[in-house]
C-alpha cells in the first residue's frame, strides 16, 4: 500500500515535471521584444542617472564612466539573450538583506545602540 502511494506520487512528479517544462519552454516572441524594451529604458533612466550624481558632485567622473562601462557591457548581454530567447532575468542580487562574506565582519564593528 505504502509502495503503491510512492510510486504514485513518483509518477506524478514526473508527469507534473515534463508537462512544466514543455509549457515554459514556448517563448512568446511579443513579450521577449516588450522585455527587450523595458530593458532599453530602464537602462537609459539609470545612465541618466549617473549622469545627475556626477553632476551633484555625488559621484566622481571616473567612476561614474566604469559604472557606464559595465552597465552598457551588461545590456549588450541582456539583448543578446533576448534575442536569442534565453534571457532568464536578471540574475542574483547581492545585498537586500543576503547573508555576505563580510557581512559578519560589518557586523561586528557596527555600534551597540543605547536605550
Amino acid at each position: 500500500m505504502l509502495i503503491q502511494r510512492l510510486l504514485v506520487s513518483v509518477l506524478t512528479l514526473a508527469f507534473l515535471t515534463l508537462g512544466a517544462s514543455a509549457a515554459f519552454a514556448a517563448v512568446d516572441a511579443k513579450k521577449m521584444e516588450e522585455i527587450k524594451t523595458l530593458t532599453q529604458e530602464l537602462y537609459s533612466i539609470k545612465m541618466q542617472l549617473i549622469d545627475k550624481q556626477v553632476e551633484a558632485g555625488l559621484l566622481e567622473k571616473d567612476k561614474a564612466e566604469k559604472i557606464k562601462t559595465r552597465m552598457e557591457q551588461r545590456q549588450k548581454r541582456i539583448e543578446e539573450e533576448i534575442s536569442n530567447g534565453t534571457f532568464k532575468g536578471f540574475g542574483k542580487k547581492r545585498g537586500c538583506g543576503h547573508k555576505t562574506k563580510n557581512s559578519q565582519s560589518m557586523l561586528q564593528f557596527a555600534p551597540s545602540p543605547t536605550y
